[in-house]
């Protein structure tokens, strides 16, 4: 359905009520009317101002008719995305259609008698605010719905994505599965199942060349991989992955030396971790971050459990937020289109 807003001036010594039935009788048709004309009721004595004012403050009215339609669009869009009941929105209380068609000019809200820079003034300001609300509010909602959406996903992804909390339960693995000293590390492992004859060959020689023993540069120095022999372990199984533990030696000391030209270059702690999760992957098995805590799973489910009532609560609350500044912001919307179109033709033809 589309909405005109007319202003049609008296001609000579006509009545508002003559010109609306003149108006009534071009758009009538003997099929069908071209438009169903209804007559918008404003007060009589609405200040008017000089032409000079309302040119001047005509650019001004157009870019605040812009900004008040952006924002009503912007809540509409809102209630459409969060909308699951197919409800609609209103304005007082009806649909928008009934509200244009017994539109009245809101004297509480809006004194008519105000100068009309001052009435546009209030209504920017008004709808400003609500703008900066919808917008926190929006964002608040979105952010706790989509940490929502992570968690839930990790729980029900493969083992690539899962939380390994939610896997590796008290009841699938323990703590004496796991070491992690000043000098040892366990990691665990996803191994493609297409692969798991090939990682228990070969996880041994993973990183081969990145453990360095001995004095760097010295002719007694020796390279291997930092994986303990005959550490690794299987899990679990799931889909089409499962899930390994290899134990590393974290890294060392590597020994100062002389250089070439004499120089001698100081000791440094090398990391061995890092680089096995790098020559791990080249080989597609992926290396995922996991610390065992008997109480991790339930913390998870609980976190999970106190987002989706925050969620719903925001929704609740983003629903009815929208209900109620919709019908306020076109309500806004029309006063502002009313009076200003209105009076410039009025003041046009005076």
């Amino acid at each position: 359905m589309s909405v005109w807003l007319v202003s049609v001036p008296n001609e000579g010594s006509n009545s508002s009520e003559t010109t609306f039935l003149s108006l009534k009788t071009e758009t009538a048709s003997t099929r069908h009317d071209y438009a169903e004309c209804i007559r918008v009721e404003l007060p009589s004595d609405l200040l008017v101002g000089t032409l000079d004012s309302l040119m001047t403050l005509s650019d001004d009215l157009n870019r605040v008719d812009m900004i008040i339609e952006n924002v009503v669009r912007k809540i509409e869009r809102q209630f459409n995305d969060l909308n699951k009941n197919d409800q609609n929105l209103t304005v007082d209380g009806v649909p928008v259609e009934r509200y244009l068609s017994f539109f009245s000019w809101d004297e509480a809200k809006h004194l008519h008698r105000r100068p009309l820079p001052e009435i546009v003034s209030m209504i920017q300001s008004s709808v400003g605010k609500i703008e900066d609300e919808l917008k926190q509010l929006g964002t608040r909602y979105a952010e706790k719905k989509q940490q929502l959406i992570g968690l839930q996903r990790k729980k029900g992804g493969n083992l690539m994505v899962a939380n390994l909390s939610d896997v590796l339960t008290p009841d699938v693995v323990s703590k004496s599965d796991f070491v992690n000293t000043e000098y040892l590390q366990t990691l665990v492992v996803v191994v493609p199942k297409v692969l798991e004859e090939q990682w228990l060959l070969e996880y041994a020689q993973i990183g081969d060349q990145i453990a360095e023993y001995g004095p760097k540069g010295s002719r007694v120095n020796v390279r291997g991989s930092p994986v303990v022999p005959g550490s690794s372990r299987k899990l679990m199984e799931e889909g089409d992955s499962a899930l390994y533990t290899v134990t590393l030696l974290k890294g060392q000391y590597q020994s100062g030396f002389l250089d070439k030209e004499g120089n001698y270059e100081p000791g440094t702690i090398v990391d061995y971790i890092e680089d096995f999760k790098m020559r791990a992957k080249e080989k597609r098995f992926v290396v995922r971050e996991f610390n065992f805590d008997p109480t991790s799973h339930a913390s998870n489910e609980e976190t999970i459990a106190e987002l989706e009532v925050e969620v719903d609560r925001l929704w609740s609350a983003l629903i009815r937020w929208c209900k109620a500044h919709f019908g306020e912001t076109f309500i806004a919307w029309m006063h502002i289109k009313v009076r200003f179109g209105s009076r410039f033709l009025l003041a046009l033809s005076q």
